[in-house]
């Protein structure tokens, strides 16, 4: 096929206008369905920055190739591409969720990766891309100074900057929407594209408003039908599920033996629901605030949790003599697990304080009294943002930010095992280097060596009064309330002292701040674990 039968050259004023509305909608298309796949593809893969770049790269090559194939396609063939397209998009997001399910479900989980990439870059974005190269050479040579394709570039970056309008003024919260204002640009860029002579083509403008009514049955479904069959959950119900301007939060409810638990995922990450996340929570913000008094019982203390969405840590420490306060990021997430975990069990309090701000930036801004103890509940640090408040340089931050005396708490997102062989600075040795960082910046540093994952204490002061009563406080904690035992577990510590982990560390350096190559290592090893593991 050649481009011999491609757009043909307007000659009225009304016709010079259909190639510009070809590319403004073509742009403003483009940028919106973007800003959905890196989204909702990135959270079927369990995004992170390795994600991010498999959807970013699948995106622009399907750009590449639809410049590519634009002149060799006849109209006919751009049609049928343009039908294909619609179907597709239309079918969007039930159909990945769905297909992701069933394959992850019958052992073919390996092919989910490429797939989403093949999706992104056959599916998403060819289409679109045919237009401009084969209107700039319509156009003909340029007349005088001006040059088609600045002219016809120029239009379609206007058309992108409006869809990124699109995107602030109607918010990622509104997914539907945007997803049905792109199919409504899809359908009137075919209607301008075929010219349709036959008035049923026009039956095509029903296709947004439907998609609109569907959106709420199917959107349910297919999350539910996804957790089920991908990641193992039973009988899963959706409770809410919402697009933040930084990631999809996701709650549901599913059976589990001891009967139904509440699960949140971002960004189809798991972040609350098991006994290990619930011990998580215990060992880096609820136990270091129970020995934050030893030798002052009784004395107020201030308390910082940096993320914690589940709001567990408010719930547990809030009580206490003192004042927790929150900083979390993403106000979906907090606004969500607030109605649909904490205030359905009941007696959740009221005086501890909330701020949606970044960790970092809260602490670099913060002109208040120091902290008597600082909790950082973030989960491995395998995007960018989150490696930061691994750093070292964090680290020097948090403990100006300290009280004389205070404690700064940390997941080493791993075992603090006896140093192995090999490059003493290699990257997927997380735990030694987030140790490594923190010996850096306090004097004095214990590991808790609990059920599943190491994690650390740091103080400018000998940590050994607060060890001593560790285990007293924990079970005096779980034995307060019905069910704790059950929801935590009993772990047994077991500390490592300054000398044992200065000799584990060893030679590994501390996390830079933005250091990408561990957080790649880190995104490479989430998605070999997810997709990739043997069973």
């Amino acid at each position: 096929m050649t481009g011999s039968a491609s757009l043909p050259v307007p000659a009225a004023p009304a016709g010079r206008a259909r190639p510009a509305w070809i590319l403004a909608i073509a742009g403003a298309n483009l940028t919106v369905i973007q800003f959905v796949a890196m989204r909702e593809f990135a959270s079927l893969l369990g995004s992170n920055e390795l994600v991010t770049l498999l959807v970013t790269a699948g995106y622009f090559l399907g750009l590449s190739a639809g410049y590519l194939v634009s002149d060799r396609l006849s109209r006919r063939a751009l049609l049928a591409l343009g039908a294909a397209t619609l179907a597709l998009h239309a079918s969007l997001p039930f159909s990945a969720r769905w297909v992701v399910g069933a394959l992850v479900e019958a052992g073919f989980g390996g092919v989910v990766p490429p797939l989403v990439f093949l999706l992104v870059f056959a599916g998403i974005t060819p289409f679109y891309a045919v237009f401009l190269p084969r209107l700039v050479a319509e156009a003909g040579p340029p007349a005088g100074d001006s040059s088609p394709l600045v002219r016809l570039y120029a239009i379609e970056l206007a058309g992108g900057a409006l869809g990124l309008l699109l995107v602030v003024l109607v918010t990622p919260a509104r997914m539907s929407w945007l997803l049905a204002l792109h199919l409504a640009g899809l359908v009137a860029l075919l209607l301008l594209f075929a010219q349709p002579r036959r008035p049923g083509a026009f039956l095509l403008c029903a296709l947004p408003p439907a998609y609109l009514l569907v959106w709420p049955a199917l959107d349910r479904s297919s999350l539910a039908g996804f957790y089920a069959h991908a990641l193992g959950r039973h009988s899963p119900v959706v409770l809410a599920s919402e697009f933040s301007p930084y990631q999809r939060v996701d709650l549901l409810r599913a059976d589990t033996p001891r009967g139904p638990a509440t699960y949140l995922y971002l960004n189809g990450n798991l972040l609350y629901g098991t006994r290990a996340l619930h011990q998580h929570n215990l060992m880096v913000s609820i136990l270091p605030r129970l020995v934050a008094d030893v030798g002052r019982p009784g004395v107020p203390l201030q308390t910082l949790v940096i993320a914690g969405g589940s709001l567990d840590s408010a719930r547990h420490l809030a009580p206490l003599p003192g004042r927790v306060r929150l900083v979390e990021i993403d106000e979906a997430v907090v606004r969500l697990t607030r109605a649909l975990i904490q205030e359905p069990r009941g007696g959740f309090p009221a005086n501890w304080d909330l701020s949606i701000d970044d960790g970092k930036h809260f602490l670099g801004n913060w002109t208040g009294a120091p902290f008597d103890v600082i909790a950082v509940d973030i989960p491995v640090p395998s995007h960018v943002q989150t490696a930061m408040l691994h750093s070292e340089r964090f680290f020097s931050l948090a403990r100006s930010r300290l009280q004389p005396g205070g404690i700064f708490s940390i997941s080493l997102a791993g075992r603090l095992n006896t140093r192995s062989d090999g490059a003493p600075d290699a990257s997927e040795h997380l735990a030694h280097r987030i140790a490594a960082g923190l010996l850096a910046s306090f004097r004095h540093v214990a590991v808790v060596h609990a059920d599943s994952t190491d994690f650390a204490w740091a103080s400018d002061e000998p940590l050994e009064g607060r060890i001593a009563v560790a285990q007293e406080r924990l079970v005096d904690f779980l034995d307060r309330e019905p069910g704790r035992r059950e929801t935590f577990g009993v772990p047994v510590l077991q500390f490592f002292d300054d000398a044992t982990i200065l000799r584990r560390v060893g030679a590994h350096k501390p996390i830079g701040e933005a250091d990408l190559q561990i957080v790649l290592r880190l995104s490479l090893s989430k998605l070999r674990h997810r997709f990739y593991a043997e069973n």
